[in-house]
């Protein structure tokens, strides 16, 4: 699975098989090992699934400590006082006694007792399963998170060289102007591009200011620079190629579905244990007993020891044991219907994110294609203009067009890098091998 740590352990070691696996020096920036390290030192819904899962574990214990041996004590001192009457004479009497016992009880004969080790086993099961989901959702929400982060940033780096090339543009159309070589419907429309352009900076940056300060909800307050996608970076290989090959994956790993199949296993084995409540029980019970009223004119001091068999029918329990089965029977079935509609939940998620897959990585050659043609069509606009064949507006358009096409590049890399990390989690096979791989992915920022 991906990564285990406990909430005492984590501020010390962060993500045990991470840190062991990640031996590199620090960086200049936060990369996405850090961030989940930071993330699981602080997110509360992180840390308390462990405190889940120690106690989901405990309900199988509770189920083998059922057919355990118990062993009790019992003590009792009493002052009595007492006045009778005799055929002889009448007597009054106040005196102390006290009794003790100790009783050991062996369950024998339980009807259901393979449906308890069934439930213990499943109960244990059921709460790794749990835990596992509660590490690939963190995993999956804090990468995310920081992917989008980082996709803001760029798209900002790329209004800003937007900027600057709108803003030289207008320069150069007001020394034009004043020159008289171009007319003043160029110089306006040079200006309301400039407009535009700076209005968008101030969106893209509030855009990376959300962005940011949600990573920060989760990994906390940080000064440190986020790096950025390598122009020639390609995405993890996946570990198969088609939407039968992800079920295949899905079917083996799935946490969703191991929830799901363990649930129904202990609904199955609580039917079967109600069951057994209509059939007898036995008891292996030994017993010790200590009596002391010597106080007593004709008290004794007695100890006595028993060992036997005890044996219990249940005849009648006012309808509360049928009611119990009847609830026993629903539940079973529920958890199968349940079971059912995860496995048909699974597959269409892992086929609509397979798909979500595909449309990222055709879109990331689409625009690369088209990021070459608009850059060829921006130098050609822009020789007509110097030759005087074209405007600034021609300019300014094809500039504006190709900008478009670079940030909707970079969108589509990291709506496919997004989406492969996605589609992984689904299907279970989310390892912190993709996340040394995602790392090489970055440019770290110059220091």
């Amino acid at each position: 699975m991906i990564f285990a740590i406990t909430p005492e352990r984590g501020r010390a070691l962060a993500l045990g098989f991470i840190l062991v696996s990640l031996s590199a020096p620090a960086s200049a920036a936060m990369l996405i090992y850090e961030a989940l390290q930071r993330a699981a030192e602080r997110d509360p819904t992180y840390l308390a699934a462990f405190a889940a899962q120690r106690a989901n574990r405990e309900r199988g214990e509770q189920d083998r400590g059922s057919l355990r041996p118990t062993v009790g004590a019992f003590g009792a001192a009493q002052l009595t006082s007492s006045d009778s009457e005799f055929a002889f004479g009448e007597a009054q009497e106040t005196y102390p006694s006290w009794t003790a016992s100790l009783e050991a009880r062996q369950p024998v004969l339980r009807m259901d007792w393979g449906a308890r080790g069934d439930r213990a086993t499943a109960s244990d099961d059921l709460a790794d399963a749990l835990f596992r989901q509660q590490q690939i959702d963190f995993v999956a929400r804090v990468s995310s998170r920081y992917l989008e982060a980082l996709n803001a940033q760029d798209q900002l780096r790329l209004i800003e060289a937007e900027n600057l090339a709108v803003r030289e543009s207008l320069e150069n159309t007001r020394k034009r102007y004043e020159a008289e070589l171009v007319p003043g419907l160029d110089l306006r429309e040079a200006e309301a591009r400039d407009d535009l352009s700076r209005a968008q900076r101030i969106a893209a940056e509030a855009a990376v200011e959300d962005a940011i300060d949600a990573l920060a909800e989760l990994t906390g307050p940080f000064d440190r620079p986020l790096p950025s996608l390598k122009p020639t970076a390609e995405p993890p290989p996946l570990p198969a190629n088609s939407v039968e090959g992800w079920l295949a994956l899905a079917g083996d790993n799935s946490t969703a579905l191991r929830i799901a199949e363990r649930q129904a296993e202990i609904a199955a084995a609580d039917l079967r244990s109600r069951k057994a409540e209509t059939q007898p029980m036995a008891d292996l019970v030994g017993t010790v007993v200590h009596n002391d009223s010597t106080e007593y004119s004709i008290g004794q001091l007695q100890t006595e020891a028993r060992i036997g068999l005890e044996v219990t029918v249940p005849i009648y329990g006012g309808g509360v044991t049928s009611s119990r089965y009847r609830e026993a029977q629903a539940r079973a079935e529920e958890a199968r219907y349940e079971l059912q509609r995860a496995r048909e939940e699974t597959r269409r998620q892992v086929a609509r994110q397979f798909r979500d897959i595909q449309v990222a990585s055709a879109n990331t050659e689409a625009f690369r294609r088209s990021l070459v043609s608009a850059r060829a069509a921006q130098a050609a606009v822009e020789a007509g203009y110097d030759a005087g064949t074209r405007t600034i507006t021609d300019v300014l358009d094809a500039k504006s067009r190709t900008a478009q096409v670079q940030r909707d590049l970079n969108r589509a890399r990291y709506d496919l890098l997004i989406n492969t990390l996605l589609l992984q989690s689904t299907a279970g096979t989310l390892t912190i091998d993709q996340f040394l791989i995602v790392d090489a992915m970055f440019d770290l920022p110059h220091q």
